[in-house]
């Protein structure tokens, strides 16, 4: 365990040093964010909130779907590939060492999330309210990504497949959010708008605390964990058989 946990300070070391990654979860955002603040300038809602403050949450969100990826390109070249013969060599346990790259991947996306909350709050003037609850949403929706990007990276052979997977959550889960157009009016698209989309129940969550909903908050957020819980058991038993 010990020999497990000196290697951490490492893995944080090659996930700051991942430029693509930085780009593409922390660059990205906030020239978007930016953007959208110019174009929405003075616009508020019926009741009277900037449209900014719903924009720039949803984007924090939204980027968090994709915070999986930088843990699937570790775990698959240590544990899978380049470095699959060293790692193997090294007195520890590999399920320790694969657990540990997704830890250091909860925090690290967590942090850009923070990162963003505080460039847009104090430097776009963005309201995020109850800042605790927003960031355990975030922690939600990080952990429930970074499982799924590792079920993909322990379940499906080719490498470049489960990364396009990935990707398709992500973007997948946007889509049937109705955020770039609206979907069709059925069961299932309105059950994929709504309850069956974490992107959605973590937006739907962090609004009702805004409200001074907590009880319902809270059973949207539980929602989310249970999900969790249920696909990180998915996770331990299809690794197993991976690293067996």
């Amino acid at each position: 365990m010990m020999r497990v946990l000196s290697t951490v300070r490492f893995t944080a070391l090659r996930m700051v040093r991942n430029y693509i990654v930085l780009l593409l979860l922390l660059v990205v955002p906030i020239i978007l964010i930016t953007l959208f603040s110019f174009i929405l300038s003075g616009m508020v809602t019926e009741s009277g909130v900037p449209y900014i403050n719903e924009n720039a949450m949803t984007l924090v969100l939204c980027f968090q779907l994709f915070g999986g990826s930088i843990v699937m390109y570790l775990v698959h070249n240590d544990l899978f590939a380049a470095n699959r013969t060293r790692m193997y060599t090294l007195p520890f346990n590999q399920s320790m060492y694969a657990f540990s790259i997704m830890m250091c991947g909860v925090v690290f996306s967590v942090f850009l999330g923070i990162i963003l909350m505080l460039y847009t709050q104090f430097v776009l003037g963005v309201e995020w309210g109850n800042w605790p609850w927003i960031i355990y949403n975030i922690c939600l929706l990080a952990v429930l990504s970074i499982i799924v990007s590792l079920i993909f990276a322990f379940t499906v052979k080719n490498n470049k497949l489960a990364e396009r997977l990935v990707d398709a959550y992500g973007v997948g889960l946007i889509l049937l959010a109705g955020l770039f157009f609206p979907m069709p009016d059925n069961a299932f698209f309105d059950f994929m708008g709504s309850y069956g989309n974490p992107l959605v129940i973590a937006l739907m969550s962090t609004g009702e605390m805004n409200e001074s909903n907590p009880s319902e908050a809270w059973f949207l957020a539980n929602i989310l964990l249970a999900v969790i819980c249920v696909l990180f058991i998915v996770m331990l038993v299809v690794g197993r058989r991976k690293l067996a």
